[in-house]
């Protein structure tokens, strides 16, 4: 009898303890799809204002700029050494800032930044962002840049926010610091209230179901 109620209590525990963790993970899959942005159309007026840079910085910014995107959308992990020597200065005061929390998402020096965008080819999603409409403002040789963006994942994307630093060596400008941060909101307590979040949690559903 004892032996009995024994496998019983252990098949409830383990019960529980699936169910938690698969409540855990769909929660967790939910919240990032019912996160809300800011639509498109406002995020592309915040960069109407092209900043003050001269015509000539801004043209060899801008070159940094697509030679690094063109990184991002190529993703070959054997071209990082090449693209880090064109675009960043070969020392440590160099500082990339990740979208999550964490120490792993402040990559300090050229090794670390090397290591931190291999990663980011390998295991992130396709980053895109509006290059050619940056706001690109300029001191002497520092000029700063503004974007934004999105990531594209296997099902979904997210918006993302894109800013950096350069210094000028000779004709080109290298990266000093990068910042991504995602653009978007968790959902909020009163969402539960509201009959569109059930629908996308349906059509989520749906959509793991089907495999789409």
């Amino acid at each position: 009898m004892t032996y009995g109620l024994t496998r019983k209590w252990a098949f409830f525990v383990v019960a529980a303890a699936l169910i938690a963790l698969g409540g855990f993970g769909f929660g967790f899959v939910a919240c990032l799809h019912l996160k809300s942005a800011v639509s498109n159309e406002i995020r592309q007026k915040q960069l109407l204002q092209a900043g003050n840079a001269p015509l000539a910085v801004r043209a060899q910014v801008l070159s940094s700029l697509r030679a690094f995107q063109a990184g991002y959308v190529n993703r070959d992990p054997r071209n990082v050494d090449s693209f880090m020597k064109e675009l960043f200065p070969n020392d440590d005061q160099i500082l990339v800032i990740g979208t999550e929390g964490g120490t792993s998402e402040w990559a300090r020096g050229h090794l670390a930044a090397t290591e931190f965008i291999r990663a980011d080819w390998q295991e992130w999603g396709d980053f895109r962002f509006n290059v050619d409409n940056s706001i690109l403002w300029s001191s002497g040789d520092v000029a700063w840049a503004a974007s934004v963006g999105t990531v594209r994942f296997h099902e979904w994307e997210r918006p993302v926010r894109f800013t950096a630093i350069l210094t000028r060596e000779g004709d080109t400008w290298r990266f000093r610091q990068l910042h991504f941060q995602w653009d978007d909101n968790g959902p909020e307590a009163k969402d539960v209230l509201r009959p569109i979040t059930y629908r996308r949690l349906f059509r989520l559903a749906l959509r793991r179901i089907s495999g789409h």
